[in-house]
This record gives C-alpha cells, sequence and structure tokens, in this order.
C-alpha cells in the first residue's frame, strides 16, 4: 500500500486521484440518484395509471350491471371498455375490460370481434386467472362456430384451472355435437365430479339434465342388443 512521508504529499495524492476518478465519481452518484428518483416517479406513475384505471373499471361494472339488466347503458359499457383497453392494455383493468368487449360482441352475434378480443387479451400476457377466462369464452365462441378442434384445443389447456368443471362440460357438449355419446357422459360425468370438489359447489341442473338424458338412453341401447 502506498505511504505519504508528509501532509503535502497526501494532498497531493488526494488531488491526483479526484483529476483521475472525480468526474466519474460525480457521474455514478449522479446517475445513481437518477435511477433512485426515476424508479419513485415510475412507481408514482403507475399508481395514478392505476387508481385512474380502477375508478374507470368501476364505472364500467356499473353501466354493465345496467347492460344486464335491462340492455340500457350498452353505449356507456363499451366505451368505457374501449378507453380501458386504450390506455391500460398493460394493467388487469383493460384486460377485463376487452373480456367485456368479447361479450358484448358475443351478445349481437359478432363473433369474429369477440375472438379478436379474447386473443387480444391473450397477448397482453396477463395473469392465470385472466387468461383461464380468456381461453374458455374462447372455447365457448369457437363451439358456438362448430369450430370443434379449435374449442377443444383451448379446452385441453384449462384442466388445472378454476375453469376446470366448466371445461369439462363444455367438452361434453362438443363431444355430443359430434355424435359420440360416450364420450359424451364421461365428460359430463368429470364435470359433475370436478364441480363437487369446489370450495363452492355450485348445482348445474343443466349438467344433471345431460347427464340423466344420455345415461337413460344408454341403458336403452344397451338393453335392445
Amino acid at each position: 500500500m502506498e505511504t505519504y512521508r508528509t501532509e503535502e504529499e497526501q494532498v497531493e495524492a488526494i488531488k491526483r486521484w479526484w483529476r483521475e476518478n472525480g468526474k466519474s465519481t460525480v457521474f455514478g452518484i449522479a446517475l445513481a440518484l437518477a435511477i433512485v428518483f426515476g424508479w419513485k416517479g415510475w412507481q408514482g406513475h403507475q399508481q395514478t395509471q392505476a387508481g385512474e384505471a380502477s375508478a374507470m373499471f368501476d364505472d364500467l361494472l356499473v353501466a354493465d350491471a345496467a347492460v344486464q339488466r335491462d340492455g340500457s347503458s350498452l353505449a356507456t359499457a363499451q366505451h368505457l371498455a374501449n378507453t380501458l383497453t386504450d390506455q391500460f392494455s398493460g394493467l388487469s383493468y383493460g384486460q377485463f375490460a376487452a373480456l367485456f368487449k368479447a361479450k358484448y360482441a358475443v351478445k349481437s352475434s359478432d363473433y369474429e370481434t369477440a375472438i379478436t378480443e379474447l386473443e387480444w387479451v391473450l397477448a397482453q400476457r396477463p395473469s392465470a386467472q385472466i387468461k383461464a377466462q380468456a381461453e374458455i369464452r374462447l372455447a365457448q365462441v369457437f363451439y358456438a362456430q362448430k369450430e370443434y378442434d379449435k374449442a377443444l384445443a383451448y379446452l385441453s389447456t384449462l384442466a388445472a384451472t378454476g375453469y376446470a368443471a366448466e371445461a369439462a362440460e363444455l367438452e361434453g357438449d362438443v363431444a355430443f355435437a359430434q355424435k359420440d355419446n360416450a364420450a359424451a357422459l364421461a365428460a359430463y360425468q368429470r364435470a359433475r365430479s370436478l364441480a363437487r370438489q369446489q370450495e363452492a359447489p355450485v348445482n348445474n341442473a343443466m349438467l344433471e339434465l345431460k347427464i340423466n338424458d344420455l345415461s337413460a338412453a344408454q341403458v336403452a341401447v344397451e338393453g335392445a342388443k
């Protein structure tokens, strides 16, 4: 380690170090401060955006409730949903808004628009919950269009999600539409079993009717042999 015999030599060494390193040190400090304050500013901006999006999404929920109740406020709901997807695509609020847009498109039988909206949601790399919701809805739209292979492709990804029971039932619907009653019955029974495993099981009267009808038909076929 270098030593200095006099105070003058120490002062000179400090001056020399400053000439060689001072500017880069100041730049490093300034950069660090810029990063810190820039990060805080970005966080503040994100919080502001989230607050705005949350308030707008609350308005969308109110408008959607009116749409479901009596068909009113559809234009307002669509406007709010469009604004959310345009301005907050990176937030869950914007992605949920696209799900509303897809729902309105389906209600008017505009399946192509619904598919576009749902595929847009998936392109945003959303949370697992939103992703699963978009996929089950895409499967439903493709089923309605009788594009069964596409519907099944999305349903195959939902076995480990909260939509597993719903996906199994739709698999049964696809099999029934393809006149494969045995596969349909198996899928419906799996859907019932999955539904019973949920934290809050729902009594699905339509599913029970499907199972009973196919079971009776199966018994009749076997009895006729």
